[in-house]
């Protein structure tokens, strides 16, 4: 487990000091994107930055305390107890949530909202890698035939639905999506999860088709320019911000998109502004590191000798730098805008500290592993002592033999 990854020591050095970047990175962009429409609503320009700063701090006090404090066992052995906490809180949030841009998504807490649809990411992948991984561990296969193995599966559907009710479909497409790389990293049998893709497949067609501004939405992604000027025009203005910057990026702070001119700039789109004043070069960099990130992470759970542990560190890896792709698909039009955030990158206060707990868990596995084979080699050495001492020593003459 304790062996160097690239520049680093080990993965878990190389983790910390990429989520510190990609961090330094986000609060560059959060920034530049946010201070024109911050200082027209707050009268200050900082206003995003502080939030996000402060998202920051109590992530990193998550991913502290989750990471080197408490043994990833906990979440997954009271795995039940978070699912029916957060069904509470999801049914808090259709029934008394405030209403945003026609969304209903977020509680007001002492001042703050919070977006609990974010935390059921994470509960969600907690859930899949405790019960997929007793069975893993047995040595029994993974199939939806078994009552036991379908009970995960219908808790991510209960989940997803209520975030639907938001409406959110972006949100409950990434919970379904991260239960189904759960059960595809567990080994699902092809022919079961090709009847599941295709279940999922036929689900989000009738989604579509029985919202009309859903099918509107697809039909715009397929051509935003068809209406540039109205529906597609997030899309089109999302695209123009990109090409324009060119190889190397327009100076900072001077990219044209946050003046008023691509709407969520420091959100959903915040990828759009970085493509604009870091150029080609920075975006193909931003990549870089997400792919290094999912490279270490990777590591880790390869390394990780407990099947919970394993799946656990497999999901995370799903939800920072599967989600991110998906985000960084979608402002460059490969995919309809489903309002996911840009891991670390985007101003998203719930985002951010959630995957900085996520980081925490895989450094938590990371601990536990380490600890099991110090702990092991302390006992081999202990054994390796008292048996060369035991050769060592001359069995005592007997009475007879003197």
């Amino acid at each position: 487990m304790n062996k160097r990854f690239l520049i680093w020591d080990n993965p878990k050095d190389a983790i910390i000091v990429l989520t510190v970047l990609l961090m330094a990175l986000g609060c560059i962009n959060v920034f530049s994107a946010s201070f024109v429409e911050a200082k027209d609503m707050f009268d200050n320009g900082y206003f995003y930055l502080y939030r996000y700063a402060g998202a920051a701090v109590i992530g990193i006090a998550a991913m502290g305390i989750i990471g080197w404090k408490i043994p990833y066992r906990f979440w997954l052995q009271y795995r039940h107890i978070w699912y029916a906490i957060l069904f509470v809180v999801l049914i808090c949030v259709d029934a008394f949530g405030v209403t945003t841009k026609g969304a209903q998504r977020w509680l007001y807490i002492g001042g703050q909202s919070i977006q609990p649809s974010e935390l059921v990411k994470l509960s969600i992948i907690i859930l899949g890698a405790g019960s997929l991984g007793e069975y893993l561990k047995r040595g029994m296969p993974v199939s939806l035939r078994s009552k036991d193995l379908c009970f995960p599966f219908l808790q991510a559907a209960v989940f997803a639905g209520l975030v639907l009710v938001q409406p959110d479909m972006g949100t409950a497409a990434i919970i379904f999506a991260l239960m189904i790389g759960l059960y595809i990293v567990a080994g699902l049998p092809r022919l079961e999860l090709l009847s599941l893709l295709g279940m999922a497949l036929a689900g989000v067609i009738l989604l579509i088709i029985f919202a009309p501004y859903r099918f509107a939405r697809v039909k715009i992604w397929l051509d935003p320019w068809q209406d540039a000027g109205n529906t597609g025009y997030q899309v089109v203005q999302s695209l123009m911000s990109i090409g324009s910057g060119g190889l190397v990026g327009k100076p900072f702070g001077m990219g044209s998109g946050k003046f008023f001119y691509l709407p969520e700039a420091h959100t959903d789109f915040a990828f759009a502004i970085f493509c604009q004043e870091w150029g080609f070069i920075g975006a193909v960099l931003l990549i870089a590191v997400f792919l290094v990130l999912a490279a270490a992470i990777h590591q880790v759970a390869l390394n990780a000798k407990n099947e919970k542990g394993f799946l656990l560190v497999t999901g995370v890896n799903f939800l920072v730098v599967g989600q991110a792709v998906a985000n960084m698909a979608m402002v460059c039009g490969l995919l309809p805008v489903i309002g996911v955030p840009l891991s670390f990158i985007s101003y998203w206060g719930t985002a951010l500290i959630v995957n900085l707990a996520a980081i925490g868990l895989v450094i938590a596995v990371y601990q536990d592993e380490i600890k099991q084979e110090v702990s092991q080699q302390e006992i081999a050495a202990v054994f390796e002592k008292r048996k060369q001492e035991l050769a060592g020593k001359r069995p005592l003459p007997r009475r007879w033999q003197r």
